[in-house]
């Protein structure tokens, strides 16, 4: 009855199983080393045979293989066998004194169990664990070209909205936004006219506080940018505003030089040969006399200093220069306000105003003003703030009034311009690791599939060695090696 049972051996535990019952040695290892070295020195030696070389290729040679090797030396070598059945050919006594080796105490027994252990535990798992790796690399790098995708087109999108705010193309970014700012000066004519028109309005305030303080207002200039475009344009520099008087000499910042700057990108610098400096210690030599001399520097009541200069800021003139524009729209926000509070005035209905407006005796600059005429003003002076709040303007007054703002906004659009472009070298990258990752994974199946066939052979030949030291009783090798093998 227990003849027909079978023979259960989990295989993690299957060498333990064939010492622990004797079939095998617990010092086998040291047969083997001298097996191998056998082994080595036989391979060198061996006839041209397509399934020799099929049986060799890529394998790990065990007992089993060499009992193949074995049948094919009997066809090849068969000349060499002799009346009494025995062969004179080394090939053949080299690999029957192997076959020999690793039968003595069933060597070949504990190697073939050793060997599915690892393959098994180690060699399977790990080869399935590539696989999966790679398959997941493959995957995110398909989301991640999407995301790229995705990103590299917000980018386009945001640097194509940044220069269409600024109404430039983006081939050549500083070319464009000086050509932009070269046309400020007719925008400064225009915006000068506006304000020349809203001079009554400045007229009307100096009278109406005049007549507010009964002609005894205090000596102040109201309004002082105003004034001087209404009088002379837009052609008054900062330096006149600050200092109240003219400059012998004006030097505005040159912006040919930021042109150029497009050109010298690749240009290298030759100091020529080195500089001979001499022996001195590089001091400077004043001289004796030049512990002596003192000098007097001499400047006028306004805090200009020999030749009057208006250089850099200074030399732009007042809707060019930051500091001024922005007084300029203080003041035109100051009228705003009063026109809009003399308006509500006028135009209130109550019984005490009317009174007040019938008794009170007006000059004639501050009687001859209606409130249509207000509203006018107030529409005017309400169109120019909207100049000066354009997004666009604000980018070219800054260029304008600072060459150095230009390589600020060119290198900040360079960046966004920039970005679609990384994202698109990372989408590349994202394809080239695809394939890279496709190619392993495929590479890795086919070394699996080959693996896993070699592996069942050999589970199947030591269940069949087993077997037959138990008079047939079938022998099943259970556990790991069935999970490794699972699913293949």
């Amino acid at each position: 009855m227990s003849d027909d049972l079978p023979i259960d051996i989990h295989s993690s535990k299957l060498l333990d199983w064939l010492v622990s019952r004797r079939h095998c040695n617990k010092d086998w290892q040291k047969s083997v080393l001298a097996i191998r070295e056998k082994i080595k020195h036989a391979i060198l030696d061996m006839p041209e045979s397509p399934k020799i070389v099929e049986l060799l290729q890529g394998a790990y040679i065990n007992y089993f293989h060499c009992c193949q090797i074995i049948e094919i030396l009997r066809e090849t070598e068969k000349d060499t066998k002799n009346f009494l059945g025995f062969y004179s050919s080394q090939r053949m006594k080299d690999w029957q004194e192997i076959e020999g080796m690793y039968k003595k105490d069933n060597v070949y027994l504990a190697e073939a169990a050793q060997t599915l252990q690892r393959l098994a535990q180690y060699e399977i798992p790990g080869l399935k664990k590539q696989i999966a790796k790679n398959d997941q690399a493959v995957t995110d790098a398909i989301k991640k070209f999407s995301d790229y995708g995705k990103q590299a087109e917000d980018s386009k999108k945001q640097f194509q909205k940044e220069i269409q705010k600024m109404g430039i193309k983006g081939v050549s970014l500083r070319a464009e936004l000086l050509e932009l700012a070269a046309d400020l000066p007719a925008f400064f004519e225009k915006v000068a006219e506006q304000i020349r028109k809203i001079a009554p309005a400045r007229d009307y305030f100096i009278a109406f506080r005049d007549y507010m303080h009964q002609n005894s207002a205090p000596n102040s200039v109201i309004l002082p940018i105003v004034a001087l475009i209404c009088e002379r344009g837009v052609d008054v520099t900062t330096y006149e505003w600050k200092y109240n008087q003219k400059p012998d000499r004006v030097e505005k910042p040159n912006f040919e030089l930021l042109l150029k700057d497009d050109k010298k990108n690749s240009d290298e610098i030759d100091f020529g040969d080195e500089i001979d400096f001499g022996d001195d210690d590089g001091g400077i030599d004043f001289g004796e006399e030049s512990a002596g001399i003192e000098i007097d520097i001499v400047a006028d009541d306004s805090g200009a200093v020999g030749e009057k200069v208006a250089s850099g800021q200074d030399a732009l003139n007042l809707l060019e220069n930051s500091e001024a524009q922005k007084a300029l729209i203080l003041e035109l926000k100051e009228l705003l306000a009063f026109l809009s509070m003399r308006l509500e005035d006028e135009t209130r209905e109550t019984g005490a105003d009317v009174l007040i407006r019938g008794a009170e005796k007006r000059p004639e600059g501050v009687a001859n003003v209606n409130d249509k005429t207000m509203k006018s003003w107030i529409s005017e002076l309400e169109n120019i703030l909207k100049e000066f709040q354009n997004p666009q303007k604000i980018h070219l007054f800054k260029i304008r009034g600072s060459p150095q703002y230009v390589e600020q906004v060119v290198e900040e659009l360079e960046k966004k311009r920039d970005m679609e472009h990384r994202y698109k070298r990372l989408q590349t990258l994202m394809t080239e690791n695809q394939e890279t990752a496709r190619s392993v994974v495929s590479k890795t199946n086919d070394e699996l599939k080959t693996i896993v066939e070699s592996t069942r052979v050999l589970q199947k030949q030591v269940e069949s060695e087993i077997s037959k030291k138990y008079n047939g009783r079938r022998v099943n090798l259970m556990g790991g090696i069935n999970q490794a093998l699972g699913g293949m």
